[in-house]
């Protein structure tokens, strides 16, 4: 009995592969199309989420803080609707001018994508988020800005939130890093984050006092406690205690 050309069944088998192929990256098209608008409303939620809680606005719960007491839990469109009307962005400058985008001469959209990997501390006109009062007022609640650096695998980015004096801390989050879990991972935890609440950017000086035009400014985070390293004294106002066998990502 004469068999089939062996060509017969390798031309098939050929087609059915890139036909199959084929069909995978069309479906696979398809979903990332879709997905698009619900990862970039994810990406949105998360990035409000963790400015609003840098901003004490939110607690770590997703409670809504009045006064500093946590009261309602926020839903997905609230956390949304909340950002959208008491958080302003805005550039300022090394004069401490506080400017819109349009005054800059700048396109928001395209400064934003541009510097998001780098950062915007070094620039000209420095990005800035300031956050409205929850009843109507000339007074801004605070201020968040974005705060980057490296840790031991990569970049870490986060939100600074400072009250209206400029100078107590509302809320740090860290809201994208790739540390080691259990070591430098730790940095996202709200039990490490907590420790910034009330911190002050202006180091005192030994008797207690501030000047503000020479003071030291940031927050030091130490290897071991605040209080093993500098007890009651003023320091502590300005320091928070380090990560175990996270030096690296905790200086960065």
């Amino acid at each position: 009995m004469q068999g089939k050309p062996s060509g017969f069944s390798s031309t098939r088998t050929l087609l059915f592969v890139i036909c199959l192929c084929l069909a995978c990256a069309l479906v696979l098209s398809v979903l990332a199309e879709r997905l698009k608008t619900p990862q970039k409303h994810a990406k949105e939620l998360y990035r409000s989420k963790q400015l609003l809680l840098a901003a004490q606005i939110l607690d770590y719960n997703g409670y809504f803080l009045v006064d500093g007491t946590p009261t309602t839990q926020a839903t997905d469109q609230e956390i949304l609707q909340t950002f959208e009307t008491r958080v302003l962005t805005r550039l300022t400058n090394d004069q401490g001018q506080v400017l819109t985008f349009e005054d800059a001469g700048i396109d928001e959209t395209t400064y934003l994508l541009d510097h998001a990997k780098i950062g915007y501390a070094q620039l000209p006109y420095k990005l800035i988020y300031l956050i409205k009062q929850s009843s109507p007022s000339f007074l801004p609640y605070g201020y968040v800005i974005p705060v980057n650096g490296y840790g031991l695998w990569d970049a870490i980015y986060g939100y600074l939130g400072i009250a209206a004096n400029g100078n107590t801390v509302l809320g740090m989050t860290w809201y994208e890093q790739k540390e080691t879990p259990g070591l430098g991972g730790e940095i996202a935890l709200p039990e490490w984050q907590e420790q910034f609440q009330g911190k002050e950017i202006f180091q005192k000086n030994p008797d207690g006092t501030t000047n503000f035009a020479r003071a030291p400014l940031g927050i030091e985070v130490v290897k071991t406690t605040v209080k093993e390293t500098f007890g009651t004294s003023p320091r502590s106002d300005s320091a928070v205690d380090g990560i175990a066998g996270a030096s690296i990502t905790v200086t960065g």
